[in-house]
């Protein structure tokens, strides 16, 4: 099924960067040498989601192969065409998960919600008024979400910029 395989390359894509940050997680001093540490049940996690995309992949191609008899590049480009809020939205999520230490949290995740309802939106409803409501959402949430996770829950998030 062509959804087996989009979802698989965007799960191993997403692995591989979440294994790619699970070498940055700091291991403290005493139990760095008993081999678990910080970045073992990260790496597990990261891990077991590239096998299970690994596996996603290999149905994908052989239900591929099997409904048409072969599997071509060109198939696999137009049924990522055909699900690409799928790819849009993890690439939008990694975008939003790096920015956020150095720009803040406030401003990457006004810009994530404005894209994000963005690309959700079905392509004949966007229009200026979409584009309104899509800003005074991500800015009302955003902000809100800071200030309840500063002030109420005593989570302290990145000011970034707006320090």
């Amino acid at each position: 099924m062509r959804s087996d395989l989009i979802t698989g390359l965007i799960g191993a894509l997403f692995s591989g960067f979440y294994l790619y940050e699970t070498t940055t997680v700091k291991v403290f001093g005493g139990s760095a040498t008993a081999g678990v540490n910080a970045q073992t049940v990260p790496k597990l996690w990261g891990g077991c989601l590239l096998a299970l995309s690994v596996i996603l992949i290999v149905r994908g191609l052989l239900k591929m192969r099997k409904e048409t008899g072969k599997t071509s590049l060109r198939d696999m480009v137009q049924s990522i065409r055909n699900r690409r809020e799928v790819a849009y939205t993890f690439i939008l999520l990694i975008l939003y998960a790096a920015l956020m230490k150095p720009v803040g949290f406030i401003i990457t995740s006004i810009v994530y919600v404005y894209l994000q309802i963005w690309v959700l939106t079905p392509i004949t409803k966007r229009n200026g008024k979409v584009r309104k409501i899509a800003a005074g959402l991500a800015v009302f949430f955003s902000i809100s979400l800071y200030f309840l996770f500063t002030r109420y829950l005593m989570v302290m998030l990145p000011p970034g910029i707006l320090k």
